[in-house]
């Protein structure tokens, strides 16, 4: 799944342009594209440590409802592939404080829930804003819940923040935090865990260019019984939304 981070901009970002556009249309979309060296959700490597492609699909109404659909090349199935299908409604409040209310299914051709029980749904709401003056610092939190998390392992609670800095020359920073915690650690494969990250990108007519430096508390026996996939790596990334 993209980082909830990127979601709660894509969502926003919807919102208003469907807004700008009200005289034309209450209707808006986009799309977006990227290539990196990995593919990290919470943390852990998606793809074994390895190159990735993801492209997703955006909709967004005037109302400030939104829906999407987003898919990337995986190695822990037979089919290598997850799509994700998510939908919310998002806005911001009179003092500035952006709102996001979300809800995401994540598919994995190939396997059904009753068997592997790779598929899942998750939803939950979150917070931002966005400060003025140099830098244009800008902060973000929330949470996503789920009444059986992947691989059937029973609820699961995931909560983060993020913080953003605006730098000269079109360079972003973000800083990232979160904690997974699952009620059948056996079944997923991991104790809870802490994961985080640090990045910086690089706007170039309109093409993003962004590395990242992630790391988990998880050691390497306690990552799927004794995996790399949740040690600390360093991800090169190049996407672009239109």
């Amino acid at each position: 799944m993209k980082t909830i981070s990127k979601l709660i901009i894509t969502s926003i970002a919807l919102f208003y342009a469907a807004t700008g556009l009200a005289q034309e249309s209450p209707h808006s979309f986009s799309g977006n594209v990227t290539l990196a060296s990995d593919y990290l959700f919470r943390g852990q490597s998606q793809t074994d440590n390895s190159f990735t492609v993801q492209g997703g699909i955006d909709y967004g109404h005037e109302m400030g409802f939104y829906a999407g659909t987003w898919a990337s090349n995986i190695s822990f199935t037979d089919d290598g592939a997850e799509v994700d299908i998510y939908g919310g409604y998002a806005g911001e409040f009179a003092n500035g404080i952006g709102y996001d209310l979300f809800a995401v299914y994540y598919y994995y051709p190939g396997t059904t829930k009753t068997s592997s029980g790779e598929d899942y749904m998750e939803f939950g709401p979150s917070l931002s804003y966005t400060f003025g003056g140099d830098f244009e610092p800008s902060i973000g939190a929330g949470f996503l819940w789920s009444d059986n998390f992947s691989f059937n392992s029973d609820t699961g609670f995931y909560v983060y923040g993020d913080l953003g800095f605006t730098l000269p020359s079109d360079f972003g920073l973000g800083f990232h935090i979160g904690h997974q915690s699952i009620k059948d650690e056996a079944a997923w494969g991991t104790p809870d865990w802490l994961e985080y990250n640090v990045s910086l990108s690089k706007s170039i007519m309109g093409v993003d260019f962004a590395v990242t430096f992630s790391d988990t508390d998880l050691s390497e026996a306690e990552c799927f019984g004794g995996g790399n996939i949740c040690d600390s790596t360093v991800v090169f990334s190049i996407s672009s939304a239109w």
